[in-house]
C-alpha cells in the first residue's frame, strides 16, 4: 500500500515509524527546510533553545511513555518545579493546590467559595455551563477563576472566554479534588496534575533529539522543501502535486498540515471555503535568552499579568545541563497573539527583558534570538465541532485522512499524538489486509 504523509512534524514520524514494515511504501513530504515542526532545537554559542515552546515528555500511559523514552535514549528524570506569578510571588502550580502560599485570610476566601460552589453543584442549583468561563465558575468557583484562569486564559488566548467551547475542556483541565484544596488551604501540601509531577527531556539536543531519533529510525524517504499544491482523488487512487518533484500517486494521503490549508488545497467548492473561515487559532512568538551566570531552580513559570507580554517562561538549562555552557543559563519567554496581531522584534526583546525584571529576574542576558510559528494554539470556538466534523468528513471521502495536532485540529500532547499514530497504524493495516475497517 502506497502512503503520502504530508509534514515531518511529530505525528507525521510517529505515524512512519509506526509503518516501518513491508506492507507500506511511505513517502513523506515537508515544505520546510528542516523536519520537526514545533519540536525543533536550536545552538547558539553552547546555548540550545527549543525554538517551538516548552515541550516535555510526560504520560499518564505508561506503556507509550516507555516506547518514547526508549526510541529517545538519553535523558533526564525530572519532579517537576513549576510555578505560578502572583501578587509578586511564586504560587506552586496548579494554583489550587498552592493556595497555602497565600495570607490566611485570602486562603479563606477561596476555601470557603470552593465549598460553597462544590455545595450548590451537588444540590444542582447550579446551572450547567455553555463557555469555557462559565466552565472555570462552575466547577473551580468565583475565586480561584478570577484570582488566576480569567486571567491566565485570557491572556493565552487573546479572546473572550465566552466565545471559547467546552470543547476544549475535554480531557485537559482535569477537575479539582475538593478535598485537595481544602488541604492546601491549611498548610498540607498536595500535588494537582499528578500524572506530570515526572516528567523526561532529552540529555542533548533539546527536544528536537526525539525527531532526530524517530528520523533516523524510519526506513522511508523523508523529502524536505517540497510544498504541495494540489491534492486530487482519482478513482482509488490519491494525486498529489507539488512544486519540485511532480505528481505522487498513492492509495491514501495521511495530512499533519494544518487542516484549514489542506482543505483549501483539495477544493474550489465555495460551501468549503466558507467554511474555512470558522477556523481560529493563534500564533506563537518565542524569545530566547542566554544567561550568564545559573537560573533559578524553576522548570517553567505561568504569568497572567497582562502588563507582562509573555505567558509562560522555561528554564530549558534546568531541564538539562547541556542546553548552556558550563555556568551559563537559557531561557525561553512565549508569546501568544492573533495571528493578524503586528509584533516587531525590537519591542518584543524590551518587553521581554521589562517583564523579567517585573517578576524580580535582572538577568545579565548575552544573547537574544526570535522564533516566529503561525499555527502553536487552536482555538476552540463555538463552530469547532460542526467545522472540523465537515472538513474532516469532506477529506476521508477523498481519502486523505487528517492527523496529529494541526492536521485534524486538535490539541494533542505529545503522548496523545504517539497513541493516536499506533491507532492509525492498526488501521492502515486493516485496510492493507482488506477488512474494511473504518479509518
Amino acid at each position: 500500500m502506497d502512503i503520502c504523509i504530508i509534514g515531518a512534524g511529530l505525528s507525521g514520524l510517529s505515524l512512519a515509524y509506526m509503518l516501518n514494515d513491508r506492507k507500506f511504501n511511505v513517502k513523506i513530504l515537508e515544505k520546510d527546510k528542516r523536519i520537526g515542526g514545533l519540536l525543533r532545537s536550536e545552538e547558539i554559542n553552547g546555548w540550545t533553545f527549543d525554538t517551538g515552546g516548552s515541550h516535555i515528555l510526560f504520560s499518564k500511559n505508561k506503556i507509550v511513555l516507555r516506547e518514547m523514552l526508549n526510541v529517545l535514549g538519553e535523558y533526564v528524570e525530572h519532579r517537576r518545579k513549576t510555578y505560578i506569578y502572583y501578587k509578586n510571588k511564586f504560587i506552586k502550580y496548579p494554583f489550587e493546590n498552592g493556595i497555602y502560599d497565600l495570607p490566611a485570610y485570602e486562603r479563606y476566601e477561596i476555601l470557603k467559595d470552593v465549598v460553597q460552589t462544590f455545595l450548590k453543584r451537588k444540590m444542582g442549583i447550579l446551572r450547567k455551563p455553555g463557555n469555557l468561563l462559565e466552565w472555570f465558575y462552575y466547577v473551580f468557583g468565583k475565586a480561584i477563576t478570577e484570582k488566576y484562569l480569567k486571567p491566565y486564559n485570557e491572556k493565552l488566548w487573546k479572546r473572550d472566554l465566552k466565545k471559547i467551547s467546552l470543547d476544549w475542556v475535554g480531557n485537559r483541565i482535569p477537575n479539582p479534588p475538593i478535598y485537595d484544596i481544602m488541604k492546601s488551604a491549611i498548610g498540607i501540601p498536595t500535588e494537582g496534575y499528578r500524572h506530570q509531577i515526572r516528567f523526561y527531556y532529552p540529555l542533548r539536543g533539546g527536544i528536537e533529539a526525539l525527531i532526530r531519533r524517530l528520523s533516523e529510525l524510519i526506513s522511508y524517504p523523508i523529502i524536505t522543501s517540497v510544498a504541495v499544491k494540489g491534492i486530487k482523488k482519482e478513482d482509488e487512487k490519491v494525486v498529489l502535486k507539488t512544486d519540485k518533484i511532480g505528481e505522487i500517486v498513492c492509495d491514501y494521503v495521511v495530512s499533519t498540515a494544518p487542516l484549514n490549508e489542506i482543505a483549501g488545497i483539495v477544493s474550489e467548492n465555495r460551501c468549503i471555503k466558507s467554511i474555512l473561515k470558522k477556523f481560529d487559532y493563534n500564533s506563537l512568538v518565542v524569545v530566547g535568552l542566554g544567561i550568564k551566570n545559573r537560573a533559578p531552580k524553576y522548570h517553567w513559570i505561568y504569568v497572567p499579568q497582562k502588563e507582562i507580554i509573555f505567558h509562560r517562561i522555561a528554564f530549558l538549562s534546568n531541564y538539562s545541563p547541556n542546553m548552556s555552557p558550563n555556568g551559563y543559563s537559557s531561557l525561553i519567554a512565549e508569546i501568544s497573539h492573533k495571528p493578524d496581531e503586528d509584533m516587531k522584534d525590537d519591542n518584543i526583546e524590551d518587553c521581554v527583558l521589562e517583564g523579567l525584571r517585573e517578576m524580580g529576574f535582572d538577568f545579565d542576558v548575552e544573547l537574544v534570538k526570535i522564533w516566529r510559528w503561525k499555527y502553536a494554539y487552536i482555538v476552540y470556538n463555538h463552530d469547532y465541532r460542526e467545522v472540523t466534523g465537515r472538513i474532516c468528513e469532506f477529506l476521508m471521502r477523498n481519502r486523505i485522512i487528517p492527523f496529529g495536532r494541526f492536521g485534524s485540529w486538535s490539541y494533542l500532547n505529545m503522548d496523545s499524538v504517539w497513541m493516536e499514530a499506533k491507532r492509525l497504524a492498526e488501521r492502515l493495516r486493516c485496510l492493507y489486509e482488506g477488512f474494511g475497517c473504518n479509518t
